[in-house]
């Protein structure tokens, strides 16, 4: 091995060593830091974008080896670490302002391409092997994101992967793969110090990103160098195991896999009572045995077949240490929700004129509008934050729930609030249909509800009016009034649950008990709404067939309108009342929001779409949002209510809202 090498790596561990102390007050001026969360495994804030000195390392250690006396071969070196650097400057702009996930993903893939492409013009590659490989370093540039979650562990990774490549190279006659494994090693080795002694810093995504993107450009070069496929893998195993199991495990349990989490292996071998220090030599160790297997290979000392044997199962067996020390996940959460007796609608009361309204979540999208609503129309309304309550995403039977709304700490304190009041509308919760299992969803949308109801009955309230949503029955073709339920994600399943909990609350007859199904409510400045609008002005605005079906699209003045109504009525209602159709076709929304005809698809080839989208979706919760979405803006849904021609709605201020003359535009 040549001083030239031993050179450059001497100046890339000194010079990321060093630059963290000017680094430091830099990152501590601009406030790049990494505040603790329910899926951190820290506990202080701490300054992150600490992989600038490992990323000025590597620079400085390439540009030694480029320019000593004894040259390398540098064509592989400067595409992989070009491209490396590319993929860290994308990162520490994540670090310092963020960026949207469509461009992040693209900067990834761009930074992936860097790579690949001048690698595969060097190695004379076909051009599929160059796209498979920019996607196969964009998805280790997330891997490398996604493991670094404690203290050390990407540091101590990058030093082992760039040392195993660097013998790899010794053994393949790769001088240049050499190096830059040892460029890596110094580079990380000199940022360590900081990382796991106080007061901390992290790599952050700059360092990250640097580490998949450099790490799996080595391992593509030297395969196309000639290096057998599971000696350029040996080195990265680990960290692929843990995060491909974990998204194999979380998408056969129906979790959602984009959304962040604490359940890789090295977060559950935390979790069982060891310290940061001790997984990482973990981690470290069973990848000093795949990558040894994998140098074994390379100097031929077993065959191919017995290294992949050994790799598989020192994977598998560093997979297991979670389970081995007492670590069990949860049972899968299942969307069955256990059924109630339907209940009944409410008489008339020919004596109703409420004179005293509160409306609980006020300054939500819904309750302010029913706020303004009633404030313009003289009445006399309170507006009362609702109160945070928390529910197990493991609660399933609203008998239960309803007890637990009784025994609540908020219970007399909201009660007392809504003395003297005649009628309440909940119009609180989470709408967040993307939504993960989370005790904050379940307590908004499930207990809520049922607490409201309670502690209405306690104040004597006469009427309460709960908003829900018509998303709890999924993909019905037919959207009506009953309890039936179709739950398709953790939002629509709270959402019913939350329905059943409701009418599960024992109460006198002096209360009515009514919930109101809301559709896909759109208004000025909603987030859905801007969404509806950028849909219906690019090309993937469509429509199934002829598009005359009936869409579920509806305005706030329509709902808000609706809501007072049955509020004020004296006739029967309830005890679950849909939103009014507003009589617009699927064809009609997007004409009204485009100004021109959306394209017509064939409807067969809508149907298969949806249907396979529909089948990815029970295996990626994501994908059932977007699913249902599309679903709805090509095929729209029809809807049935025994009150539709008593509260039926123009549909003029929807077509109003749609076409920008109601605040859309």
């Amino acid at each position: 091995m040549s001083t030239a090498i031993w050179a450059a790596a001497a100046v890339a561990f000194a010079s990321s060593l060093l630059a963290v102390v000017a680094l430091r007050p830099v990152l501590r001026r601009y406030a790049v830091v990494d505040a603790p969360n329910e899926r951190s495994s820290h506990t202080d804030v701490t300054l992150r974008g600490g992989g600038i000195a490992p990323l000025i390392g590597i620079a400085g250690g390439t540009i030694t080896a480029l320019l000593t006396p004894a040259s390398l071969p540098i064509a592989a070196m400067i595409a992989v670490v070009a491209g490396a650097l590319l993929a860290a400057v994308v990162g520490l702009i994540e670090d310092v302002r963020g960026l949207r996930v469509p461009v992040r993903a693209f900067a990834q893939l761009i930074a992936g391409a860097a790579i690949a492409v001048p690698l595969a013009i060097i190695f004379q590659q076909p051009w599929w092997a160059a796209v498979g490989a920019t996607i196969a370093i964009m998805m280790f540039i997330n891997i490398a994101n996604f493991m670094d979650g404690i203290n050390g562990i990407s540091g101590v990774h990058a030093a082992l992967i760039g040392g195993a490549y660097a013998v790899v190279g010794l053994l393949a006659g790769l001088p240049w793969a050499t190096a830059l494994g040892l460029v890596v090693a110094g580079a990380f080795l000199g940022f360590l110090p900081w990382n796991v002694t106080k007061p901390g810093l992290f790599l952050g995504d700059v360092g990250s990103y640097l580490l998949g993107a450099i790490t799996a450009g080595i391992g593509v070069a030297i395969l196309w160098a000639g290096v057998d496929p599971v000696v350029a893998v040996s080195p990265l195993a680990i960290y692929l195991a843990d995060t491909l199991f974990t998204l194999a495990r979380r998408a056969s349990r129906g979790e959602a896999i984009l959304q962040s989490h604490r359940s890789h292996s090295y977060q559950r071998l935390t979790d069982t009572g060891l310290g940061h220090a001790a997984v990482t030599a973990m981690v470290g160790g069973f990848t000093v045995l795949t990558s040894a297997v994998g140098v074994l290979r390379e100097a031929a000392l077993i065959p191919a077949a017995l290294a992949w044997a050994l790799i598989l199962g020192i994977c598998a067996l560093y997979l297991a240490l979670p389970r081995m020390r007492g670590n069990r996940l949860p049972p899968r959460q299942s969307m069955a929700i256990p059924s109630i007796l339907e209940p009944l609608p409410t008489g008339a009361r020919p004596d109703h004129d409420p004179r005293i309204w509160a409306v609980i979540g006020a300054t939500g999208f819904v309750g302010s509008a029913v706020v303004a609503r009633l404030r313009a129309d003289g009445v006399d309304v309170r507006t009362l934050q609702a109160p945070r309550v928390l529910l197990p995403v493991a609660a399933e039977s609203p008998t239960d729930i309803a007890a637990l709304a009784q025994q609540s700490e908020a219970r007399a304190d909201l009660a007392a609030r809504l003395d003297g009041v005649d009628v309440v509308i909940n119009a609180a919760g989470l709408a967040t249909p993307g939504a993960p299992p989370t005790a904050e969803l379940y307590g908004a949308n499930a207990l809520l509800p049922a607490l409201v109801l309670q502690a209405s009955a306690d104040a004597s309230v006469r009427r309460v009016i709960h908003l829900s949503s018509a998303a709890v029955q999924g993909h019905r073709p037919v959207l009506d009034e009953s309890l039936d339920a179709q739950p398709f994600s953790p939002y629509s399943r709270s959402k019913a649950l939350g329905e059943r909990a409701f009418f599960s609350v024992p109460r006198s007859d002096i209360t009515d008990a009514i919930v109101i199904r809301a559709t896909s409510v759109q208004g000025a400045g909603r987030p859905t709404t801007e969404s509806l609008k950028r849909i219906s002005r690019s090309p993937l605005a469509s429509v199934a067939g002829d598009g005359a079906q009936p869409t579920v699209v509806s305005s706030i003045g329509g709902l808000v309108d609706f809501v007072v109504r049955v509020a004020k009525s004296t006739g029967e209602v309830g005890p679950v009342m849909l939103q009014p159709w507003e009589g617009l076709s699927t064809a009609d929304v997007l004409r009204e929001a485009r100004g021109t005809e959306p394209v017509h698809l064939p409807l067969w080839l809508c149907r298969i779409t949806l249907r396979v989208a529909r089948g990815a979706g029970r295996v990626i919760p994501e994908v059932a949002g977007v699913e249902r979405r599309v679903a709805l803006m090509w095929l729209g849904q029809r809807q049935t209510s025994a009150y539709e021609e008593e509260y039926s709605v123009d549909g003029s201020g929807l077509r109003r809202l749609l076409s920008g003359q109601g605040g859309l535009g």
